[in-house]
């Protein structure tokens, strides 16, 4: 394994190691694991990149040889994508690929097996139990009740599947590109939207819930959100936030704002933001950059900044800074 800063989550480095009996030391710590077994070991390499937000955590993991680690249980779904080879994940009597064709979910509260061939890679991503059936009820409306486990897998080829893994590569690109510089209000929007994303390609009892519209809620919830907003807009705009203020369910907001505007609030978040970064591209500011406009107006990635801002405006945001130092 080379070329190690083109890795996922190449900053946050856990275990690099070549010492077979210090991964098997190291693996209580960071994988959670009561027993490593190596085999076909050779010219041994293992890697894991890690770390933890609120309420996601994201790694990758790498290892040259057969590794078999048994797993404690914990109050974590963990959704895990094969980047390279074929690995598994074994609960119970189940066994579960995790290749190219098909992710797989781990459920929270049961010890589990994890297998890897050698050569393979893969990103694992944890979530709270309890941030999900949140999350969940902020979309549907109401509070999910009794056994709502996922199924143990997603085929790679489903749009929201490929969406969802979108989504998680450019989480981990952030991270490793703009982590100093992100404000927090990024990173929960980002969080926020993979929790969202999983729900939604994940198959469980309320998934048809999540695609179908709720109640037409008062169409003057909508100037009121939009003055929320607006009110709002340098803090994180979240599903649970706007849930909170509007009183109804996500898919009833979703719904209000699609008939009334024909946007979504989330779209209507970026524009006031990119209004508000207009106004700072021409106050004429000399320390004003268009990366120092972007990260005080919550933008991830400078370069799609960019973008969205000359789709709005008609011009590039450095055209606005030099027109506004004139």
């Amino acid at each position: 394994m080379t070329d190690t800063h083109s890795k996922p989550l190449h900053r946050y480095r856990a275990i690099w190691t070549s010492d077979s009996e210090e991964l098997r030391q190291l693996g209580l710590q960071w994988l959670g694991a009561s027993r490593i077994d190596l085999r076909n070991i050779g010219n041994f390499e293992a890697r894991l990149n890690a770390i933890e937000l609120d309420t996601i955590g994201l790694a990758f993991g790498a290892t040259s040889c057969d590794l078999t680690a048994d797993q404690y249980p914990m109050d974590v779904v963990r959704l895990q994508i094969a980047l390279k080879g074929r690995g598994l994940s074994c609960v119970g009597r189940r066994i579960t690929d995790i290749d190219d064709r098909q992710f797989a979910i781990t459920p929270a509260g049961v010890p589990w097996q994890m297998v890897c061939q050698g050569g393979h890679e893969r990103l694992t991503m944890r979530l709270q139990q309890a941030a999900l059936s949140q999350k969940l009820a902020s979309l549907i409306g109401v509070q999910p009740k009794g056994d709502y486990r996922f199924e143990h897998t997603i085929p790679a080829n489903d749009p929201q599947a490929r969406s969802l893994f979108q989504l998680v590569n450019f989480l981990a690109q952030q991270l490793d590109d703009h982590a100093a510089t992100m404000p927090r209000a990024v990173y929960r929007e980002l969080e926020d939207a993979v929790l969202v994303a999983f729900l939604s390609a994940s198959r469980h009892k309320y998934r048809e819930l999540l695609d179908t519209p709720g109640l037409m809620p008062e169409l003057s919830l909508v100037k009121r959100l939009e003055d929320f907003i607006e009110a709002s807009w340098r803090e994180a705009i979240t599903i649970d936030r706007l849930v909170a203020e509007a009183g109804v369910s996500a898919r009833s907001l979703f719904r209000a704002f699609a008939r009334v505007r024909g946007y979504s609030p989330i779209a209507f978040a970026k524009s006031v933001r990119l209004r508000r970064a207009r106004e700072m591209l021409l106050s004429g500011d000399p320390a004003m950059t268009v990366a120092t406009a972007a990260a005080a107006c919550n933008f991830a990635n400078p370069g799609h900044f960019a973008r969205y801002y000359r789709e709005t405006f008609g011009e590039l945001p450095s055209a606005t800074v030099m027109r506004g130092a004139r």
